[in-house]
């Protein structure tokens, strides 16, 4: 009996130990949202059975994996500040892995200032991201993102597809936090049909660093990320267009995507020469593009996105330009050079884009991430055309042609990896980048000169040939240390290494005669390096309403720069200590400030730094200072968000005060007798920029039938210039102010009339100078009418009123677009369309820029008056 008892024992005992040895691990994946259906990226989440628990914090996506669960039944807790801590038990009933797609944090009742919340908000408001409920901005079936985003408060979608959020460009597009089409934003809000959405969210990217540990500094970058609905993530869609006009205009189109849970790959490919889009942009252009996208997540530890696009754009602008140079000579003698200028150009541009991302989250403690680029363009181009310069009694006639061509590659990887350890908070994050370009071109330039004197007149006929390499490898390398201190306070080490090298050379070749002389005055060979060690400290605060960041770096950089044709070496050194912070502070669920400062060197260009004269243009002759020093820029950032939930109400301001210390300014000196200027660099403090704006949207009905919006932006510019050893300021203040109204019945009708005024004055710094000032008033209304089912007409009719611009030919644009689509097949897949554009041809591009001493007035050949009748295919599928 003792024997067979001992026996059992002994059976039991190495069947534990067998079982322990081999027992089942099962893997548990989900992801953390709010009721919204936003993620909540740094949720913490933690699973327990029995006496075992582990923890993990949600990635940017909110998404969550853990690898090691030893049973199958598990309770699992899900924490975020803010929000009310959801908790529930699991039972993983079939197989080793369980999705869980419930967890849905509501925030907490002690947060809400006593609003109540009935349904999904329409608008959402965090500390970097603005996000849209797609439900809240229905548009018509088969309607593309574009559509959607033209209903959104404070953003804009001008008519070649560009983006804007509160006056700020967007550049990038992802889908579910992955990359989409790279930064051909114009595309992808094409490429997906609108009622796949469902949420819209503009985000303050400051990288990869920044969230994990929360620690944002730099200048952000604006990135729009659209989360599809899961019940629209397994189908296909695709849209083809195929479109001919009058005066041989034609515009053919193919979008197709596929969906597969995580996996989709997307396509664009177009043939057109009606501007792409919607007829904007200077000039006339022929564009042949192609892109494709392809994203995937092969398992809950491997992910990659990956694009490539290939376009060749043909352009032919013509340009009337009018520029006035304020001087000043040493006697404080105030004198204006005035040049009026007409070009004609044609250019064909090339270009093969190639990116992506890879993502391996190696376990729960570590992840990787790799982003190689590429991209390799050619352009070929030539511009014939004239201009009269004015100055005093002086008058010279330049007749000019130029020929052009260049080849570029740009390669770029960078790298990035991240260690967290047991104890919460504490991270080590190591990454590395790699740049490199390489560019050749060539220049044949002919400019005939005619001198008008008040007896007499002279020419003088100029022929180069200009060949010019430069290559440029950049390295940065970079590690971050973050070391929690109590509950809500950590701080981070972090140190930088970064070096860019460039070698420059160029061959100038006199040509007289047809014959071909080499120029070692205007040859050269310069190699340049610019070195920064950049080591600092930061002090973190988190707390439910209030969150800082205190820190200071230090910044020793060097500049060296080699002239190895003349033997002429430079060097500087300077030394900075950069003070950063950000502060902000949640008011309510519905309401957050924040307010960021940072300081950054930025480094001359080797045409600012080559000391060899490029005198391509007699008028004009350029040459470098090898002596500059880099420019160090100081810049403070406040935004100000808040969201009535219930209403929908926004409003969103941002005011940005920039500084430059050692800014990197021009000298002109004049040549005695003539309109010749020679121009060089030096640095000079006193520059600085204040820019603000704000954006306030208000639905005057509860379902957004009407909608109210008031929208405006500021800007002063101190801009500073030397001519002749005299100090030259200009001051240039310019603003907009604009107010829209927006209908939206559906089934019936969306408009949005809009209308907008603008100023744009400079002052100088000497009273003998008057001040230069120009207005612009405009009005339009855009939107389309809906009759029965299938029958939809569309108008954007637009006027602008100029004055106070100084090229000679400025008209006051009425630009009228008309179109009629009829649906019909089966579920409306085919549609024919007929579109007239610039019914009154007044097609013209307008503009005023102001620089240094310089204000330049532009006006440009757009795309004018045709007719196209389209036919539009849809094929789609889900489920």
């Amino acid at each position: 009996m003792k024997v067979f008892t001992k026996t059992i024992w002994l059976f039991l005992l190495f069947a534990g130990i067998f079982s322990n040895s081999f027992a089942q691990n099962y893997t548990v994946k989900g992801i953390v949202l709010d009721t919204a259906g936003l993620a909540l990226p740094g949720a913490v989440v933690r699973i327990k059975s029995g006496t075992d628990s582990i923890g993990t914090s949600a990635n940017p996506d909110g998404t969550f994996t853990f690898g090691k669960v030893k049973s199958k039944q598990f309770t699992l807790s899900a924490a975020f500040i803010g929000y009310d801590t959801f908790i529930k038990q699991y039972v993983i009933e079939k197989g080793n892995t369980l999705n869980i797609s419930d967890i849905k944090l509501k925030p907490s009742s002690n947060t809400l200032d006593g609003v109540v919340i009935s349904g999904t908000p329409p608008v959402k408001v965090t500390e970097d991201t603005v996000s849209f409920n797609a439900k809240a901005f229905p548009v018509r079936d088969g309607d593309a993102v574009d559509e959607v985003l033209k209903k959104l408060p404070g953003i804009k979608v001008d008519k070649d597809g560009n983006v804007s959020s509160q006056g700020t460009p967007v550049t990038k597009i992802r889908v579910n936090g992955k990359d989409f089409f790279g930064t051909d934003v114009a595309t992808a809000i094409k490429n997906l049909p609108a009622d796949i959405i469902k949420n819209l969210q503009f985000i303050d990217d400051y990288g990869d660093q920044a969230k994990l540990t929360g620690i944002k500094t730099g200048e952000p970058e604006k990135v729009l990320n659209l989360t599809i609905a899961e019940d629209k993530k397994k189908g296909y869609f695709a849209r083809a267009s195929a479109g001919l006009g009058n005066s041989d205009r034609y515009n053919t189109n193919l979008r197709g995507n596929s969906l597969k849970g995580e996996q989709q790959i997307s396509f664009d490919g177009t043939i057109a020469n009606a501007n792409m889009r919607g007829g904007g942009g200077d000039g006339i252009t022929t564009r042949n593009a192609a892109g494709i996208n392809y994203k995937n997540e092969f398992s809950s530890k491997l992910s990659a996105d990956a694009a490539y696009n290939f376009n060749r754009d043909k352009n032919n602008t013509i340009s009337s330009t009018y520029t006035q140079n304020i001087l000043q000579d040493a006697g404080q003698n105030p004198l204006s050079r005035l040049e009026d200028a007409r070009n004609n150009s044609q250019s064909d541009n090339r270009s093969h884009w190639f990116g992506g991302n890879l993502e391996y989250k190696i376990d729960t403690m570590n992840y990787l991430k790799i982003s190689p680029n590429f991209n390799y363009s050619t352009n070929n181009g030539n511009t014939a055309g004239g201009s009269l310069i004015t100055q005093d009694t002086l008058f010279t006639r330049r007749e000019s042609t130029n020929f052009s061509n260049s080849n570029n590659i740009n390669a770029r990887a960078n790298a990035f990896f991240n260690h967290k350890f047991p104890k919460k908070g504490r991270n080590l994050t190591i990454w590395s980048n790699i740049n490199y370009s390489n560019g050749d071109s060539d220049r044949d330039v002919y400019n005939k000169y005619i001198n008008i004197h008040s007896t007499a007149t002279d020419s003088v006929v100029q022929n180069q040939i200009n060949g010019q390499n430069n290559k440029n490898l950049g390295l940065n390398v970079g590690a971050s240390y973050m070391e929690p201190l109590w509950k809500k306070t950590f701080i981070e080490f972090n140190y930088s290494w970064n070096r860019s090298a460039t070698n420059s050379s160029r061959d100038v070749y006199d040509v007289v005669a047809g014959s071909q002389t080499f120029n070692p005055d205007l040859s050269n060979i310069y190699d340049y390096q610019f070195i920064t060690n950049r080591a600092g400290l930061n002090y973190r605060y988190i707390g439910e309403k209030l969150n800082y960041t205190l820190g200071l770096n230090a910044q020793p950089a060097v500049l060296r720069g080699e002239n190895l044709s003349g033997n002429i070496q430079t060097i500087n050194k300077t030394f900075n200590f950069i003070p950063s912070g950000r502060f902000s502070y949640k008011f309510s669920n519905q309401e957050s400030l924040d307010i960021n400062y940072w300081g950054r060197n930025n480094q001359p260009g080797f045409l600012q730094l080559q000391p060899i004269a490029d005198n391509s243009n007699l008028q004009n002759i350029v040459s470098g200072n090898p002596d500059l020093k880099p420019e160090f820029i100081h810049s403070i950032v406040a935004h100000y968000k808040q969201a009535d939930w219930n209403a929908g109400k926004v409003i969103i301001a941002n005011l940005r005060y920039d500084r430059t210390d050692d800014r990197i300014v021009t000298i002109k000196q004049r040549v005695p007798g003539t309109v010749n200027q020679l121009t060089s660099y030096t640095n000079t403090d006193g520059y600085y920029t204040l820019q603000g704006d704000y954006d306030i949207s208000r639905p005057l009905s509860p379902e957004r039938k009407f909608t109210i919006g008031y929208s405006g932006s500021g800007q002063l510019n101190n801009n500073i210039s030397f001519t002749d050893d005299s100090r030259i300021e200009a001051r240039n203040v310019s603003w907009r102010q604009e107010l829209e109204f927006r209908v939206d019945l559906k089934d019936i009708t969306n408009f949005e009339i809009e209308t907008s005024y603008s100023q744009n004055l400079t002052h100088y710094s000497s009273s003998a100078f008057e001040a230069r000032q120009s207005n612009r008033f405009e009005y339009g209304i855009e939107g389309r009418n809906y009759f029965f089912k299938d029958l939809t007409l569309g108008y954007d009719f637009s006027k602008q009123i100029n004055s106070g611009f100084n090229n000679g030919a400025v008209r006051n644009p009425t630009l009228l677009r008309l179109s009629m689509e009829y649906k019909f097949m089966k579920n409306d897949m085919a549609a024919i369309r007929v579109e007239g554009f610039d019914l009154f041809d007044q097609n013209s591009g307008i503009s005023r820029d102001v620089f240094d001493n310089v204000i330049v007035d532009r006006q440009v050949n757009r795309l004018g008056r045709y007719f196209m009748l389209s036919l539009i295919y849809r094929v789609r599928k889900f489920g």
